[in-house]
């Protein structure tokens, strides 16, 4: 698994589709996270489907980062923040290469 994160609008999935080809996607999973966590699922349930999701084949899971911008005033704005930071704590611990994307520009963290 290749966990790609970066800002909005950062060219994240163009960066995705030229340097992993081959892949599966799995493309805005921030977006996912909210879904989930308005349909009720905590944390761990949501980490658990989205291992169940991958768990054949080569995939790149592709999310916003959530945490550098000014902290949400709504409370389930700012608990999707964290809960999304911290599953893709989890993805990076397990993922085999983690890529930050910046003005279309990737880097490889892990």
């Amino acid at each position: 698994m290749v966990l790609i994160v970066g800002g909005s609008y950062q060219g994240k999935t163009e960066y995705a589709t030229s340097n992993f080809p081959n892949c599966r996607f799995f493309n805005q999973l921030h977006l996912f996270i909210k879904k989930r966590m308005d349909e009720g699922m905590g944390q761990e349930a949501i980490l658990k489907e989205i291992y169940e999701a991958i768990s054949e084949g080569d995939w790149v899971l592709i999310a916003d980062e959530l945490g550098n911008g000014v902290v949400p005033m709504d409370e389930k704005d700012n608990e999707w923040r964290e809960v999304s930071g911290r599953i893709l704590i989890e993805l990076a611990k397990e993922a085999e290469e983690v890529h930050r994307v910046v003005l279309g520009i990737g880097q490889r963290i892990k």
